[in-house]
């Protein structure tokens, strides 16, 4: 074998399953309209099909993996709007997944990015410990100014584009996250019609936490018991479109074991790409039963919501909405009807229709951090349909999601409120917004 095919691992790791799944595309080009990178910049290499293209040249051992390899790799949201738009089925996210974890190990980085990097996801993210003092220093430097003063004076300046951009996209940040180290139980209000349990993540629990308090009175109000397993961590998502396989691995089991010892009759998710993740836990290995039942009791809160009667909202909310469709829930779990169907039945409501709703906001996970200037871009399209519609609120199932349009509506300085679906339900029923936050 050559040198050059020597250090292209795609050649030598490509099983069979893989090159079906590649074989799978008929490049007839639907996709191309549905992918964010392609629509802003117009390169086919930058489209699902032409991912797939350099895919299978790497495999057919026709390409080193270089970095011009890696610059069209690495610009996919991974958002998964072409397998919507496929009329063969190609499974690109899961090939996209599989290529990012074989070239993991290549990447041409300094030693000290790579510690860096696996440092932040195998040690930081997964630690609530680790995550919770990170968010108070967070918390502390809003609170003292440093933040405004970065954002609003002079040393924006200073900063480095990347830097200024991350720096300003940061939202309010809360003192504390919303589980604890303990079993949490909240009892169902009136006739008590099931028990389910809630998984909490990362990045929601210690940012969102209004969010899971919004979620829990929800389900309290409509007869369901809610049970907070202790031991949960990181669903895995964002190592997986990382390529770090071996440690979502090891966050799976970690989830598996901690809802195992638990009676419920459901598993809430309110974050879409989490419950996408959570779902595929059954694939991970077909033989282990555990994680078989786990993924099919996992439902996204629309989804679980739109299976059970509602207690009619009792306090109309007189607002002009618009529902930006998460990829992982629209493209991953194929949950698309169900939010738009809670969102009608307020009192009060008005659902206006949004161009391209089902299309990226340009977060994609860690995206806007590792990519923020496509991010930026893909961003500001998704706001320039937004203000044509006049709305008042936008609504969103992901914190992803959230934390990116919060940013869009302050670039452009709109009169729009963002919320995730569970706070404008939770505001139609008017419960204490501080009750559960204690």
């Amino acid at each position: 074998m050559s040198q050059k095919l020597s250090k292209n691992p795609i050649y030598t790791s490509f099983g069979i399953e893989e090159k079906h799944l590649l074989q799978e595309c008929i490049h007839c080009g639907f996709c191309l309209p549905s992918c964010p990178t392609y629509s802003e910049n117009g390169k086919e290499m930058d489209s699902p099909r032409g991912r797939l293209y350099l895919m299978e040249a790497a495999m057919n051992g026709e390409i080193d993996i270089s970095e011009r390899f890696f610059e069209h790799i690495d610009l996919c949201l991974v958002c998964r709007a072409c397998e919507t738009a496929c009329p063969s089925g190609v499974q690109f996210g899961k090939l996209m997944e599989i290529t990012r974890d074989i070239t993991l190990s290549v990447r041409d980085k300094s030693a000290v990015s790579k510690l860096f990097s696996n440092f932040i996801l195998s040690v930081i993210i997964p630690s609530h410990r680790w995550l919770s003092t990170i968010f108070k220093l967070g918390w502390l430097y809003q609170k003292t100014g440093l933040h405004w003063v970065t954002k609003n004076t002079f040393l924006k300046n200073i900063l480095p584009t990347k830097i200024r951009n991350i720096n300003e996209s940061i939202p309010p940040i809360p003192f504390k996250r919303f589980a604890k180290n303990n079993l949490q139980t909240f009892h169902a209000i009136g006739e008590k019609k099931g028990r389910v349990a809630l998984f909490t993540g990362c990045v929601m629990d210690h940012l969102f936490p209004d969010v899971h308090a919004a979620t829990i009175r929800i389900l309290n109000w409509n007869g369901y018991e809610v049970v907070v397993p202790s031991d949960q961590t990181c669903c895995g998502a964002l190592h997986v479109h990382s390529g770090d396989g071996e440690t979502s691995e090891r966050l799976k089991n970690i989830n598996l074991s901690a809802f195992s010892d638990i009676s419920f009759d459901s598993i809430i998710v309110n974050a879409a790409g989490c419950g996408a993740q959570l779902k595929q836990y059954k694939h991970a290995n077909s033989k282990n039963d555990l994680a078989y039942s786990f993924s099919k009791k996992v439902k996204d809160l629309t989804e679980f919501l739109a299976t059970v009667p509602l207690r009619n909202p009792e306090f109309p909310l007189d607002l002009k909405v618009v529902y930006d469709e998460p990829c992982h829930l629209l493209h991953g779990q194929g949950i698309s009807v169900e939010p738009k169907q809670i969102i009608k039945s307020i009192p009060g409501i008005t659902l206006l229709s949004l161009i391209e709703s089902d299309t990226c906001c340009g977060s994609a996970g860690s995206y806007s951090i590792t990519e923020t200037e496509m991010s930026i871009k893909v961003l500001e399209r998704k706001m320039n349909h937004i203000a044509s519609t006049g709305a008042d609120c936008v609504v969103t199932a992901n914190p992803g999601c959230q934390i990116q349009l919060e940013w869009g509506v302050r670039r452009r300085k709109l009169a729009v409120e963002v919320l995730h679906i569970a706070q404008l339900l939770d505001r139609a029923y008017r419960g204490d917004p501080n009750y559960l936050l204690d």
